[in-house]
């Protein structure tokens, strides 16, 4: 019973030309509505508001550029194909420029960008659909947020065909040359010397050279350095920009003088004693160089720094922000009570708001430097929280003795420099570092929790966020209200386009600022603001090619590596070969692969539990990664969760055959946390293989049933189950709670009832009513 090698070519060319009319008009009309949509989001999402609508991104900064953020739809048939279901399914959430929340819902912000995503491991793994997250979710029907609807099996299909004819990625990055850390400690240890004696303690260096040695684009990393810029002026209470130059061949060298920025050498060392390569004195500039700047480690990697620097606990305390908003006045000079009181604050008030669940109140109130806006947030819109019933607050006055009660404020002042900067608050007026869940809308804790400093700056790329009051129009025609409640309403909340003359002066001192730092004020990469780019760099999952680039060795070495480390460590290195490992995780790994990794592992700031994990995940790896014809071959799975194992072998035209169950094994339950070997030694069948090419190996566990939806066994007639082409046989699968059109149900096949030899397969694990859940994956082995 060995695998059947195919020597047929690939028999998909022709029905990826197939197109189905009942999908693609529906499609047609849907992503018509999305355009639109984002359109009127983008010229006219502002006024929205005022009719009580919460329209797309309607709290969120609207850039002028943003209409050309979408990416064009690529020429390429396939592609194109692609590109129109990402549009119609994905985009609303998950491409800027399309939003229907405030910012772009995990992973990514520019779904509709083909040719970058299929860089991106943890969407796309060119050439292997069912290990690309971007598919699996697809086809297990993630529906839109907010309509009853999910694509239908020819819209999976598109996106299939698309990545599997995507070329395998390169493990080098053409004709750019490895930076190597000798090359980085050469640079820093030259513009030491070029730097006055006197000087020299206060300089240190951020490091990019990482990611361009992971084949990150040139104009990615000019974007990279622009985000490296946009965090030190936003940490610097110093009175004007600081321009950031570099000082290597590659651009990768930031220079810092923390003169310039307003620090002292603390400021460094608290920055330096918080990453996890502090102790590994491989991750360190030479002793020259540590000795003359007087610190053991000059340089830190810009994506760590991005991620850390703007995030609690370091973003407030690099920043200096005090811990409670009547500090943050007085080091502001601002009386808020007093303007509110005086009117000279300015008010606009939200019936709906995009970002919170209440209505919402914007506020602003003049400084030295430019501005202090706070939002004033509610988790609703009833009693004490109804801002047209309570205008006034948030303390009481002899006017008006009951004022609107609140949940907590968000606060964003100028700076010095003319650049932003963040508070969260609660109620009390005490700095908090995120804001309570219950206060925020389900549809922006897609993006992750809001959390001060990156949150902030995410959303408000170009600061103060258009808005539009109602508050004043009910008061300028309610007769019934007291004239004192009145007059002081309309005192406060402005008239006209007052509030839009305010918000568009900020704006253009913010982008004047940065233009001053030599940062583009409309840049975008990856459909992000440039520091939220950079830091996802650092949280985003690690697969062996951005480890290799990490520890300065080849993939191929890389994956030697992996295979040697030790079996604590052997869960985390599979999953970095599955581009699923945690930041944590590789991180852990980088350490043991450090020639003095051993000595610092114990002080490593990382996870202790590193096979803990909240989502459901399955690894599939074989016992080696490639196989002479006629070898006996071997696999291997665990899973996070009890789940019922299916393993399907694709040969190179794509027909499909069940490895397992088989006769011969039918008890398929994969038990939580334990490595399942097939053939399990001792059994009654081999995996003998034949034909050479790359065969590909799908894996498919779920909680609840013992097969995957449109696969039954029949082990009378075949002990091992032959689903045919794989592609066709996925389009035929009917999709749980999804009606199915008519021509679906007609080239739907029925199931076959399954007649088993042996009843030895355990009853499904307890559910308790949870739903089935699957996960799936895939790898792909060569047969030389």
């Amino acid at each position: 019973y060995g695998l059947q090698g195919c020597t047929k070519s690939r028999v998909n060319g022709m029905m990826r030309s197939c197109r189905s009319d009942s999908w693609s008009r529906r499609l047609g009309a849907l992503t018509a509505a999305v355009i639109v949509s984002g359109f009127v989001s983008i010229s006219y999402g502002w006024s929205a508001e005022s009719a009580g609508v919460a329209p797309a991104g309607a709290d969120a900064p609207a850039s002028v550029a943003e209409a050309d953020t979408v990416p064009a739809p690529p020429l390429d048939p396939r592609a194109g194909k692609a590109y129109a279901v990402l549009d119609g399914f994905c985009a609303r959430c998950h491409q800027t420029g399309r939003l229907k929340i405030p910012a772009a819902a995990r992973p990514t912000a520019n779904i509709l960008a083909l040719e970058e995503i299929d860089r991106e491991a943890t969407l796309v793994r060119p050439g292997v659909p069912d290990a690309s997250p971007l598919y699996t979710i697809m086809l297990r029907q993630h529906a839109l947020v907010d309509l009853e609807l999910s694509p239908p099996p020819e819209a999976v299909q598109a996106v299939r065909d698309w990545i599997l004819d995507l070329p395998p990625p390169a493990e080098t990055c053409g004709v750019r040359r490895t930076i190597t850390q000798s090359e980085v400690d050469q640079a820093a240890a030259a513009a030491l010397s070029a730097t006055p004696e006197e000087k020299r303690k206060d300089i240190r260096f951020i490091t990019l050279s990482h990611l361009a040695n992971a084949c990150v684009p040139a104009e990615t990393l000019s974007g990279y350095r622009q985000a490296v810029a946009k965090v030190i002026n936003t940490l610097s209470w110093g009175p004007q920009p600081i321009k950031l130059d570099t000082v290597d061949a590659g651009a990768t060298v930031i220079k810092l003088d923390l003169g310039e920025l307003g620090w002292v050498a603390a400021h460094w060392e608290t920055l330096i004693q918080a990453q996890p390569y502090a102790n590994l004195a491989s991750a360190r500039l030479s002793e020259p160089v540590r000795r003359i700047t007087g610190t053991p480690m000059p340089a830190v990697r810009g994506d760590w720094f991005a991620y850390a620097a703007m995030t609690a606990p370091l973003y407030p305390r690099l920043l200096g922000l005090p811990g409670r908003m009547a500090n943050l006045q007085r080091i502001l000079n601002v009386d808020i009570e007093n303007n509110i009181k005086a009117g000279k604050a300015r008010r606009a008030g939200l019936p709906v708001s995009a970002v919170t669940r209440g209505n919402r109140l914007i506020e602003r109130h003049p400084t030295r430097a430019g501005s202090l806006w706070l939002a004033y947030d509610f988790a609703t819109s009833e009693g004490r929280q109804k801002l047209s019933a309570y205008p006034l607050g948030p303390t009481a006055t002899p006017i008006f003795k009951v004022p609107f009660k609140h949940d907590g404020t968000k606060a964003i002042f100028t700076l010095p420099n003319g650049f932003l900067a963040y508070s969260l608050n609660d109620v009390r007026g005490d700095r908090i570092d995120i804001s309570p869940d219950t206060i925020e809308r389900d549809e922006l804790l897609m993006a992750g929790p809001v959390a001060n400093g990156a949150s902030c700056m995410g959303c408000h790329r170009s600061g103060p966020m258009p808005v539009r009051d109602t508050i004043r129009a009910t008061a300028e025609v309610d007769a019934a209200a007291p004239k004192e409640l009145r007059d002081m309403t309309l005192a406060l909340y402005a008239a006209g386009t007052e509030m839009d003359t305010l918000i568009v002066e900020d704006q253009e001192r913010y982008a004047m600022a940065q233009r001053k730092a030599g940062i583009d004020p409309r840049l975008l990469i990856n459909g992000l603001e440039p520091v939220s780019a950079l830091a996802r760099e650092y949280v985003a999952n690690v697969g062996v090619a951005r480890l290799a680039a990490e520890s300065g060795a080849t993939v191929t070495e890389t994956r030697e590596r992996l295979a040697r480390l030790p079996v604590e460590l052997a869960t985390s290195s599979r999953r970095v070969l599955a581009a699923t490992a945690s930041r944590a995780e590789a991180d852990r790994i980088l350490i043991r692969l450090s020639p003095d990794g051993g000595a610092v592992e114990a002080a490593l700031r990382v996870e202790a539990t590193l096979e803990a994990r909240s989502e459901f995940e399955l690894l599939l790896w074989p016992r080696q990664d490639a196989y002479q014809s006629g070898d006996l071959a071997t696999f291997h799975a665990r899973s996070n969760q009890d789940c019922y194992l299916t393993l399907v072998s694709l040969d190179r035209g794509g027909q499909a055959t069940v490895l397992f169950p088989n006769e011969f094994e039918q008890n398929n339950l994969l038990l939580a946390n334990k490595d399942m070997t097939l053939p399990a030694e001792g059994a009654a069948y081999q995996f003998r293989l034949r034909d050479k090419g790359r065969e590909t190996l799908v894996g498919i566990c779920q909680t609840g049933f013992k097969s995957p939806p449109g696969m039954q066994h029949d082990f009378e007639r075949q002990r091992f189950t032959m689903l045919g082409d794989w592609r066709a046989h996925l389009a035929q699968v009917p999709v749980p709670g999804r009606a199915q059109t008519a021509p679906e149900a007609a080239r739907a096949k029925p199931l076959k009832v399954a007649r088993l030899r042996q009843a030895s397969i355990p009853a499904a694990p307890e559910s308790k009513g949870a739903p089935d859940l699957q996960a799936r994956t895939a790898i792909i082995y060569e047969v030389r």
